[in-house]
Order: structure tokens, then sequence, then C-alpha cells
């Protein structure tokens, strides 16, 4: 026991000895805080729920309106109540931002802002521009606009919603991009799901980290299906254990339990596809699935005891 706890417990002994506290008031006294605390705690989740399960319903309700009145209005009330609407909600998640008793109902306000206004650029080009049949320019052009209105909001409020949505809104005008340049080649996919395993790194190491799981495993995912398609039936194709093995070990320095599911899964489906191609044919094939079914075990046990050390490190 340190000297400043034993200066605190003589003090406490002392306070009780003056005031002729008993053993029952100091319980009393633990009691109360301890259930004040769990109090807060328990009406902190109810309202988060209650403020999200308020904006599924303003969402829904919204969607329901616009669907009913949607063949009996014009151009541009369609654009008003489709993009207009998420411009509303978007305007005032910012003002919820401004006032602490509002704050959490201002996520719920984005994400409907988000869901609706790229809605009604789609809905304001198909009214109002020529039909050239290029979507992959169109995708370009909306998510660029949402990418520019999310990012500068978040730049002014530093909102983690906001850097979530603007990060979404950039991947899908790249890839939108990449369309539009019949960039599909697997080699052009890879570039940016490697990078976008970059960007997840360094958002992990901010304090919107909570969002980083999610393109973790976006950028693992496409990591994974590129290089497959990269190196499916040719003699290289053995590299793919490697890159299994690669997101794998980033895992641990990412500490990220996310990376090591689509690691282990990854590993996993290429073992699959090497059995298939290799052993299918041949009078070996039930023990390459016997062989496979323990080292997929082994793994299994490999994964726990990672997951293990990177709860560790992450703590």
């Amino acid at each position: 026991m340190t000297l400043s706890r034993t200066d605190a417990l003589s003090t406490i002994r002392t306070l009780i000895a003056e005031h002729h506290l008993t053993r029952d008031d100091v319980l009393a006294l633990l009691i109360t805080e301890a259930d004040v605390t769990s109090d807060s705690k328990s009406g902190g989740m109810l309202q988060r729920l209650m403020v999200y399960l308020g904006g599924a319903f303003i969402f829904v309700g919204l969607c329901v309106y616009i669907g009913m009145i949607w063949d009996d209005i014009g151009s541009i009330a369609r654009v008003i109540v489709s993009f207009g609407s998420g411009l509303v909600a978007f305007i005032m998640g910012l003002v919820c931002l401004g006032d602490v008793r509002f704050q959490r109902a201002a996520t719920p306000l984005f994400l409907i802002a988000a869901a609706l206004e790229p809605t009604g650029l789609f809905v304001f080009m198909d009214e109002y521009l020529p039909h050239s049949g290029d979507v992959a320019k169109a995708a370009t052009v909306v998510f660029g606009f949402m990418l520019i209105q999310q990012g500068v909001a978040f730049i002014g409020t530093q909102k983690t919603s906001l850097l979530f949505f603007s990060l979404l809104f950039f991947y899908s005008m790249l890839f939108s991009l990449m369309g539009l340049w019949d960039l599909s080649d697997p080699e052009d996919l890879l570039v940016p799901s490697l990078t976008g395993l970059m960007v997840a790194w360094g958002v992990a190491k901010t304090p919107h980290h909570a969002i980083a799981p999610f393109f973790y495993f976006c950028a693992a995912a496409t990591t994974a299906i590129s290089a497959f398609d990269l190196f499916e039936n040719s003699p290289l194709d053995i590299l793919l254990i490697g890159v299994a093995a690669a997101l794998i070990y980033l895992s641990t320095y990412a500490a990220s339990r996310t990376l090591l599911l689509v690691g282990v899964v990854s590993l996993l489906a290429y073992l699959g596809y090497y059995t298939d191609e290799y052993f299918m044919d041949i009078v070996g094939w039930p023990i390459a699935l016997i062989i496979m079914g323990m080292i997929m075990i082994g793994i299994s046990f490999f994964a726990v005891k990672l997951g293990q050390k990177i709860a560790k490190q992450a703590v």
C-alpha cells in the first residue's frame, strides 16, 4: 500500500471517529454512490438506444412517405423531398452538436443525411440533366459532392461519424473513378485496398479509432479478394498464403481482431482453393481433406491465442 493510500485511510478513520459514524452509515453511502453510478450508466445506454431507434423511425417514415407520394409529385418536389430532407437532417445534426443535451442525436441525423442526400442528387440528375447512361460519371460527381460536404463538416466539428462518412464517400468516389476509367484489373483494385489498410491504421491511432474496424474489414477483404483474382490459376498462386499470413501478422501490430478474422478466413479459403486445384482428381483427395481439417483446427487454436495477445496489446 502506497503512502498516499495510507494517509487517505488514516484521514477517513479520523473523520469517522470525529463524527461518530457507524458501519451502516458508511455502507449506506457506498451503496448509494454505486446505485447512482449504475443508474447513470443504464440511463445513458437507454438514452442512446432511444435516440438510435428514433432516428431509425424517422428515416423509415421519410422513406415510406416519399414512396407513397412519389408518383403524384413533380420533378422539383421529388428533389425537395429527397435531397431537401437529407440536407435538413444534416443541418439539424450540426445544430445538435452545439448543444450538449442533443449531441447524441447528431449521429442518427448524419446517417439519415448520408442516405438521403446522395439519393436526392441522383434524382436531380435523372430529372433535369441529359441521360448519358454513364452511371460511373454520375456517381463520381455525387460522391465527390458528399465527400466535400462531410469532410468540411468533420474539419469544423471533429465528429467521428462525419469522418466515417467522409472516408466512405471518398472510397465510393475512388471506385466510381476506377469504373469511369475502366480500371478493373486485380492489380488496379489491389492498390486502393492496400492504401485502405494504411488509412485504417492511421485512424486507429487517433481519438476516432472506433470506426477503424469497419475500414480494416473492408480493406482487408478487398485485399484478399484482389490477391486471389491476381494469382488464381497462375504459377504464383502460392503467394496467396503469404497474403493471408501478412494480414494475420499485421493484425498483431495493429491489435485488430477484425484483421485477424479476415486473415484467418482468407487463409482457410486459400487452402480450400489449393485442395480443389491440386488434390481433387487424385486418390489422395480424402487424405487432403483430413489434412486440411487438421490444419483448420491448428489455425483455430493459433487464432485464439493470437486474439488473446491482441486483447492484451489493446489494453
